[in-house]
């Protein structure tokens, strides 16, 4: 059996298409199928139900394809530590991000990648909070980024950053001309908020009734597009992390209310299966990435 099938495996179920796989291993499809089929054939057990279009795991697969996802990346990993051994960082790192975090960071990451480690490759994707941590969990990312990261029996977390959040509304809004906004004040103003099942949503919950004041929901959604969006439409104001509406402040599309007492933070942090053994480059992608040392101003205090 040999390893080349086992990552050819991989990445027909990754990709959910043989023909997929096939072009990551620069073979034909007729060529995953039988590495698969040899796989089948040395564990006497069906991996995949072909029937189904398109094709399911076995429960067998499923089990096989957990364990064999990390034997690959273990055996990617090793294989990039010798080759690079005395010379420059090379390789592919993975990683997926919240689309907040992904939208206001990963330009700067690849940026800053490009510039210390330029034959190193940064592939991400966009996910939800929940799908990001799957994906790290089933170790088909090297590592994730996101909002107020917590470790689990699988997964570690690491503080990165702290975004101050601000109170934004629309230009026009009747705070405008306000020089200093008590807590007070927004008893009377229209809230747009995130949806209660996201922890953002329960830690600004828990600010506003540390300040005692309560205020009118206007809009629920769970993405911070949508929020500034509904902002416009409902007159209404919103806690958001800075960076993601710094360009919007910048324009004049949005404007940032003189708030002296408020000190709200969105914790961002990077995740990483426990049991996963990270490459050279993805360990220097994650080290960078940590050092924050192209966000001097926005660096975890120590």
């Amino acid at each position: 059996m040999h390893i080349r099938n086992l990552k050819v495996f991989c990445d027909v179920v990754r990709r959910h298409s043989f023909s997929k796989g096939a072009a990551d291993n620069d073979m034909t499809q007729s060529g995953a199928s039988q590495a698969v089929q040899q796989l089948e054939e040395y564990l006497q057990v069906q991996l995949i139900d072909r029937s189904k279009r398109p094709f399911l795991l076995t429960a067998e697969g499923d089990t096989f394809y957990s364990g064999c996802l990390q034997i690959v990346k273990q055996f990617e990993a090793l294989t990039e530590d010798v080759r690079t051994l005395g010379s420059d960082c090379m390789g592919r790192t993975s990683l997926a991000a919240i689309y907040s975090v992904g939208l206001s960071y990963l330009p700067q990451i690849q940026k800053a990648v490009k510039a210390k480690h330029p034959k190193a490759e940064v592939r991400y994707q966009f996910g939800h909070p929940d799908e990001v941590y799957r994906l790290v969990e089933q170790g088909m990312v090297d590592f994730g980024l996101v909002s107020y990261p917590e470790s689990s029996r699988l997964v570690t977390a690491t503080e990165w950053l702290e975004e101050p959040m601000l109170l934004v509304a629309p230009p026009d809004h009747g705070l405008r001309c306000e020089r200093s906004i008590s807590p007070q004040a927004l008893t009377s103003e229209s809230l747009v908020a995130f949806a209660p099942n996201l922890r953002i949503r329960h830690e600004i919950d828990r600010y506003l009734r540390h300040l005692g004041i309560t205020m009118q929901i206007a809009a629920e959604f769970d993405n911070i597009d949508s929020v500034k969006h509904a902002m416009e439409v409902n007159a209404a104001v919103a806690f958001l992390p800075e960076p993601t509406v710094r360009e919007e402040i910048d324009a004049g599309t949005l404007i940032s209310l003189d708030c002296p007492w408020l000190r709200l933070t969105r914790p961002l942090g990077l995740i990483q299966r426990k049991s996963g053994a990270l490459s050279r480059s993805s360990r220097e992608v994650a080290e960078l990435i940590l050092s924050c040392s192209f966000f001097p101003e926005e660096r975890v205090s120590s």
